[in-house]
Protein backbone atom coordinates (compact mmCIF):
# COMPACT_ATOMS: atom_id res chain seq x y z
CA UNK A 1 0.00 0.00 0.00
CA UNK A 2 2.74 2.48 0.93
CA UNK A 3 4.46 1.76 -2.33
CA UNK A 4 1.18 2.65 -4.44
CA UNK A 5 0.88 5.88 -2.85
CA UNK A 6 4.84 6.46 -3.72
CA UNK A 7 4.11 5.89 -7.20
CA UNK A 8 0.83 8.34 -7.35
CA UNK A 9 3.08 10.73 -5.26
CA UNK A 10 6.03 10.56 -8.40
CA UNK A 11 3.00 10.62 -11.09
CA UNK A 12 1.67 13.89 -9.45
CA UNK A 13 4.27 15.68 -9.35
CA UNK A 14 5.40 14.51 -12.69
CA UNK A 15 2.25 16.03 -14.15
CA UNK A 16 1.89 18.77 -12.30
CA UNK A 17 5.42 19.38 -13.79
CA UNK A 18 4.42 19.10 -17.07
CA UNK A 19 1.10 21.34 -16.88
CA UNK A 20 2.51 24.28 -15.32
CA UNK A 21 5.32 26.52 -17.00
CA UNK A 22 8.37 26.18 -15.43
CA UNK A 23 12.17 25.83 -16.51
CA UNK A 24 14.01 22.59 -16.62
CA UNK A 25 15.68 23.10 -13.13
CA UNK A 26 12.13 23.54 -11.77
CA UNK A 27 10.81 20.62 -13.07
CA UNK A 28 14.50 18.96 -12.22
CA UNK A 29 13.76 19.72 -8.77
CA UNK A 30 10.20 19.15 -8.30
CA UNK A 31 11.08 15.19 -9.31
CA UNK A 32 13.95 15.28 -6.99
CA UNK A 33 11.99 16.26 -3.82
CA UNK A 34 8.69 13.73 -5.04
CA UNK A 35 11.52 11.05 -5.49
CA UNK A 36 12.79 12.01 -1.64
CA UNK A 37 9.30 11.85 0.06
CA UNK A 38 8.25 8.39 -2.58
CA UNK A 39 11.65 6.74 -1.37
CA UNK A 40 10.33 7.58 2.42
CA UNK A 41 6.88 6.52 2.41
CA UNK A 42 8.13 3.29 0.74
CA UNK A 43 10.70 2.45 3.25
CA UNK A 44 9.29 -0.17 5.31
CA UNK A 45 8.77 1.21 9.05
CA UNK A 46 9.02 -2.61 10.65
CA UNK A 47 5.37 -2.34 12.40
CA UNK A 48 4.51 -5.46 11.59
CA UNK A 49 5.36 -8.82 13.83
CA UNK A 50 8.75 -9.74 13.34
CA UNK A 51 10.42 -12.74 13.45
CA UNK A 52 13.56 -13.67 16.21
CA UNK A 53 15.64 -15.79 14.37
CA UNK A 54 18.13 -17.55 16.63
CA UNK A 55 21.69 -17.30 17.27
CA UNK A 56 23.34 -20.05 15.23
CA UNK A 57 26.47 -20.83 13.51
CA UNK A 58 27.78 -20.59 10.34
CA UNK A 59 28.95 -22.80 7.55
CA UNK A 60 32.36 -22.01 8.76
CA UNK A 61 31.77 -21.71 12.27
CA UNK A 62 31.68 -18.44 12.85
CA UNK A 63 29.18 -17.42 15.63
CA UNK A 64 26.16 -15.44 14.35
CA UNK A 65 24.00 -13.43 17.17
CA UNK A 66 20.18 -13.56 17.19
CA UNK A 67 18.48 -11.45 15.09
CA UNK A 68 15.52 -9.47 13.93
CA UNK A 69 13.94 -10.09 10.82
CA UNK A 70 11.10 -8.07 8.82
CA UNK A 71 9.02 -10.38 6.67
CA UNK A 72 7.76 -7.05 4.59
CA UNK A 73 11.12 -6.38 3.55
CA UNK A 74 13.13 -9.01 3.98
CA UNK A 75 15.82 -7.46 6.14
CA UNK A 76 17.27 -8.52 9.32
CA UNK A 77 19.47 -6.97 12.01
CA UNK A 78 21.36 -7.72 14.89
CA UNK A 79 19.43 -8.60 18.14
CA UNK A 80 20.64 -6.67 20.73
CA UNK A 81 20.00 -8.36 24.00
CA UNK A 82 23.05 -8.93 26.04
CA UNK A 83 24.29 -6.15 27.87
CA UNK A 84 28.13 -6.10 28.71
CA UNK A 85 28.07 -5.75 32.76
CA UNK A 86 31.15 -4.47 34.52
CA UNK A 87 31.72 -5.81 37.96
CA UNK A 88 31.12 -3.87 40.83
CA UNK A 89 33.84 -4.03 43.47
CA UNK A 90 32.07 -4.06 46.77
CA UNK A 91 35.15 -4.88 49.00
CA UNK A 92 38.77 -4.05 48.70
CA UNK A 93 41.97 -5.18 50.73
CA UNK A 94 42.39 -7.77 53.21
CA UNK A 95 40.72 -7.83 56.46
CA UNK A 96 42.81 -9.65 59.08
CA UNK A 97 40.03 -10.19 61.73
CA UNK A 98 37.98 -12.11 59.49
CA UNK A 99 41.05 -14.12 58.56
CA UNK A 100 40.44 -16.86 62.05
CA UNK A 101 36.95 -17.10 61.71
CA UNK A 102 37.40 -17.87 58.09
CA UNK A 103 40.54 -20.68 59.23
CA UNK A 104 38.08 -22.17 61.49
CA UNK A 105 34.93 -22.91 58.96
CA UNK A 106 37.41 -24.10 56.91
CA UNK A 107 38.47 -26.86 59.02
CA UNK A 108 35.03 -27.82 60.15
CA UNK A 109 33.68 -28.19 56.52
CA UNK A 110 36.86 -30.22 56.30
CA UNK A 111 36.39 -32.58 59.38
CA UNK A 112 32.54 -32.90 57.97
CA UNK A 113 33.37 -33.60 54.36
CA UNK A 114 35.89 -36.51 56.14
CA UNK A 115 33.12 -38.05 58.03
CA UNK A 116 30.57 -38.09 55.18
CA UNK A 117 33.24 -40.07 53.39
CA UNK A 118 33.97 -42.31 55.73
CA UNK A 119 30.60 -42.90 56.27
CA UNK A 120 29.89 -43.49 52.75
CA UNK A 121 33.03 -45.62 52.34
CA UNK A 122 31.23 -47.98 55.61
CA UNK A 123 33.64 -46.83 58.05
CA UNK A 124 33.14 -45.90 61.70
CA UNK A 125 34.68 -42.37 62.47
CA UNK A 126 36.82 -41.62 65.53
CA UNK A 127 35.04 -39.98 68.20
CA UNK A 128 35.32 -36.56 68.82
CA UNK A 129 36.31 -34.66 71.64
CA UNK A 130 33.06 -33.33 73.64
CA UNK A 131 33.69 -30.31 75.35
CA UNK A 132 31.64 -29.83 78.43
CA UNK A 133 29.69 -27.12 79.67
CA UNK A 134 31.16 -25.49 83.05
CA UNK A 135 28.89 -25.33 85.82
CA UNK A 136 27.37 -22.12 86.71
CA UNK A 137 28.97 -20.76 89.85
CA UNK A 138 26.77 -18.61 91.72
CA UNK A 139 28.14 -15.37 93.72
CA UNK A 140 28.33 -15.56 97.50
CA UNK A 141 26.76 -12.22 97.55
CA UNK A 142 23.67 -13.09 96.37
CA UNK A 143 20.68 -11.91 97.79
CA UNK A 144 18.38 -14.13 99.85
CA UNK A 145 16.51 -16.63 98.25
CA UNK A 146 12.72 -16.43 99.88
CA UNK A 147 10.65 -19.25 98.76
CA UNK A 148 7.22 -18.77 97.71
CA UNK A 149 4.69 -20.83 99.35
CA UNK A 150 1.84 -22.59 98.03
CA UNK A 151 -0.51 -21.73 100.41
CA UNK A 152 -4.63 -21.53 99.70
CA UNK A 153 -6.68 -18.70 100.90
CA UNK A 154 -10.03 -20.31 101.79
CA UNK A 155 -13.01 -18.44 100.92
CA UNK A 156 -15.10 -17.60 103.70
Amino acid sequence: MRRIIACVVVLFALAVGVRVPMPGWGIAALMVGAAAVAWKLSSCPHRGPLALLPATAGLDGTMRPPRWYCDACGLEWEAHFEKPQTPVRKFTGYDESKAVHAARRAAELADRQRTLALQRAGLRPAPRKVRTARPAVLSADTADVVPIQQGRRLAG
